[in-house]
């Protein structure tokens, strides 16, 4: 009877530690209408609806980002933007970029991102930036938060206002949505 007793144990633990049998791509951590993307050394979860990620080509030399990794709304526009930085802290990096804004926005702080069972430290600013084509000109604000995801290891989330005549910020929705993306954020071959 032993031997029965430290089995059944076994098994509970053995399938609670398997892989959950939902559709391939989604994580239990995620909304069901997230999917989960490998790019640039990054595990990336984010909404299904949207399309990408595109990793584009990134300079490493002189402190530049390691990566560049954009999603797209369905549209085709913009929808939030990864780069990827090593030998560097959040905190380090959140202070260069904001020292070297012009105009500057809102100063680095901590600021927890959650949904109501996991939560994470990041680094959120705010920086601005002016677009100008044939059809008009205006200024977006971008909001960045940075995570650092090992010790020398940092990707930083950002959304933006939308490119229209005038200034524009990051919709209440979008805002929601990089908290949640910057929260379940992890290197590749991990969970996020």
């Amino acid at each position: 009877m032993e031997g029965v007793k430290l089995i059944v144990p076994a098994c509970l633990l053995l399938v609670a530690c398997l892989p959950s049998a939902g559709a391939s791509g989604t994580s239990p951590s995620a909304p069901p209408d997230w999917s989960i993307h490998d790019a640039a050394g990054l595990r990336i979860a984010a909404p299904r609806a949207w399309l990408g990620p595109d990793v584009l080509p990134a300079t490493e030399s002189g402190g530049g980002p390691r990566a560049w990794i954009v999603f797209r709304d369905r549209s085709g526009a913009e929808a939030l933007t990864l780069m990827t930085w090593r030998d560097a802290t959040a905190s380090a990096l959140a202070a260069a970029q904001y020292e070297s804004e012009r105009p500057r926005g809102d100063a680095p702080k901590e600021l927890t991102v959650g949904d109501g069972i996991s939560t994470r430290t990041v680094i959120s600013m705010s920086g601005y930036a002016s677009w100008s084509d044939a059809s008009g000109a205006g200024t977006y604000e971008c909001r960045h938060l940075y995570v650092q995801l090992d010790a020398r290891f940092v990707a930083v989330v950002i959304a933006c206002g939308p490119h229209i005549k005038g200034t524009s910020t990051p919709t209440p929705q979008l805002r929601q949505t990089q908290e949640q993306v910057a929260l379940r954020l992890g290197l590749a071959g991990g969970r996020p």
